[in-house]
């Protein structure tokens, strides 16, 4: 992989503007409309940071003291790639990422904010780029459910002759030292 790969942000508004300026470089650049593309690079949310449980102050850890229950699930993808055998290029990959919340009851707000991560595996999955984001979930009404979709737009640049097989994106909520020591299995004495 060639030069900076990475993720950003954009808002719904600005997906109809992407697929028609996406339409219109494909149409200037001559290309072949009826070429099969190649298929995507995969997307995954990884299943041991799919999901995290947030507690209220104090030391205990059971039902009665969950604050916030947290799941992601079901991403959708898609992409769009500007490779040439000669050049390089790259490969656009657009995603939409549900997390689905719930309030317990040692929760003390309306609102949460969560951090969540998006790497870039190359082939062999060694991380090549990773950032994180906060995910902000409001609970209207004094509910106990709450969802939000964050939309994520990446960029994975490709030396010559690559188009993308190799790559994946994975995702997952950003654990803390601390939230990471509870998952570890109590040692045995």
């Amino acid at each position: 992989m060639t030069g900076e790969g990475g993720s950003r942000r954009r808002s719904r508004a600005a997906a109809g503007g992407t697929a028609l300026a996406a339409a219109l470089l494909v149409a200037l650049a001559g290309c072949n409309p009826f070429d099969d593309p190649p298929p995507c690079p995969r997307v995954n949310v990884l299943k041991q940071t799919s999901q995290l449980t947030l507690y209220g102050d104090g030391p205990g850890r059971d039902d009665a003291n969950v604050a916030f229950a947290l799941e992601m699930r079901g991403v959708a993808a898609d992409c769009d790639h500007d490779v040439d055998d000669e050049e390089g290029g790259g490969v656009e990959v657009e995603f939409a990422l549900p997390i689905f919340a719930t309030r317990g009851p040692a929760a003390e707000t309306d609102r949460i904010s969560v951090p969540f991560f998006v790497a870039i595996a190359g082939p062999g999955r060694q991380i090549v780029a990773k950032e994180i984001f906060t995910a902000e979930i409001v609970f209207e009404d004094d509910g106990a459910s709450a969802q939000t979709v964050e939309e994520i737009e990446q960029w994975i640049p490709l030396g010559p002759g690559e188009h993308g097989l190799g790559y994946e994106t994975l995702i997952g909520f950003q654990y803390s030292a601390a939230q990471l020591e509870e998952l570890r299995p109590a040692e045995t004495e």
